[in-house]
């Protein structure tokens, strides 16, 4: 689900969340790995719109934004010492990724998305990264369950495999642990 739900009201045992704590203390959060951001877009739509040279020009494209992130319509990115702060507004928001990157596919707009679930598309050249001297701040991906006295052995075997799975498995241009 693309929504953080109540743990005992939803019968959870482990999720994969991006948000850094949760707000109820009994539940424990793992680090499961950092993972790169990054802007992307339709051949087409650089074609028609122009690509944007600085943070800046961000502004005046049509962005596909994932309203679920922490600040959906502020981009921070970097570029060494260089700092950049944007107000963007969406030709399109929404709580799925993978809606978010069928738009940009189909040439709606920049989109602002984890590199995994564009990587694919960026090597076959269906989507174009502009700005790629500049980065945008890493999204932590975490694991996380309920505080019990005696975990069950099938959550703690289960993140264990995931975080080592993660680790062993990953690309390092997409995933740091």
């Amino acid at each position: 689900a693309n929504r953080y739900l109540d743990f005992i009201e939803a019968g959870i045992d482990v999720a994969i969340r991006t948000r850094l704590h949760e707000p109820d203390t009994n539940i424990i959060v793992r680090r499961l790995g950092r993972m790169r951001r990054v802007l992307a877009a339709a051949p087409a739509y650089i074609a028609r719109r122009g690509e944007p040279r600085e943070p800046a020009d961000l502004a005046q494209h049509d962005m596909l934004i994932y309203n679920l992130a922490a600040d959906p319509f502020s981009l921070h990115l970097t570029k060494g010492d260089i700092d950049r702060a944007v107000r963007i507004t969406g030709a399109l928001d929404c709580n799925d990724g993978q809606v978010i990157r069928q738009a940009a596919l189909a040439g709606l707009g920049i989109l602002i998305q984890p590199l995994y679930i564009v990587q694919g598309d960026i090597e076959a050249g269906r989507l174009v990264p502009p700005l790629i001297d500049w980065q945008l701040p890493m999204l932590t991906m975490n694991i996380a369950y309920q505080n019990k006295a005696r975990l069950p052995a099938k959550i703690r075997v289960f993140t264990d495999f995931l975080i080592d799975y993660v680790r062993r498995t990953s690309r390092s241009e997409i995933w740091s642990s």
